[in-house]
């Protein structure tokens, strides 16, 4: 249980976040009213603690072969703000073929979009900034990269 002291002093540290209410923007950094109801939530801890043998890249393919159609619209939860996993599972979902919405979820905020959007993430479901959409150097804070994205970006020496 935190102190008030100490929960006052985090909730300060944060000056981009204008409420508690999570806001879901996309790609583009637009924000949206309504969004795709997910299919599927991923939790990190739940896909690397399997009981199962085999990689994780084998596991998330049986999950998606399990389904009819491809789903529309999945899920990944971030436990902790520093937690790379979640990274690294969107990143096999995109390299497996998943081509649908992929929603950041979680204790995650405006300032990663930008991380997130490089791994294949297409929505963010982030702390209300108070603004309709994220500023553009949010969304693309360099003007080039070292190695290609999941998100169709390339390297300067690619191009």
């Amino acid at each position: 249980m935190m102190s008030g002291t100490l929960m006052q002093q985090t909730l300060t540290m944060n000056t981009t976040q204008t409420s508690d209410t999570l806001c879901i923007f996309d790609f583009t950094g637009k924000r949206l009213a309504h969004a795709t109801p997910l299919t599927l939530v991923f939790d990190t801890d739940a896909i690397l603690k399997r009981s199962d043998s085999g990689t994780v890249t084998t596991h998330l393919r049986g999950i998606l072969a399990a389904h009819a159609t491809q789903p529309e619209a999945i899920g990944v939860r971030f436990d902790k703000f520093t937690d790379g996993r979640s990274y690294s599972i969107a990143s096999r979902l995109r390299e497996i073929g998943y081509t649908g919405e992929l929603h950041a979820l979680g204790d995650i905020n405006q300032e990663i979009v930008f991380l997130l959007r490089r791994v294949g993430f297409t929505h963010f479901h982030i702390p209300d900034p108070g603004t309709a959409t994220l500023a553009p150097k949010i969304l693309e804070p360099f003007n080039g990269f070292y190695q290609a994205g999941s998100d169709g970006t390339r390297a300067q020496w690619q191009l």
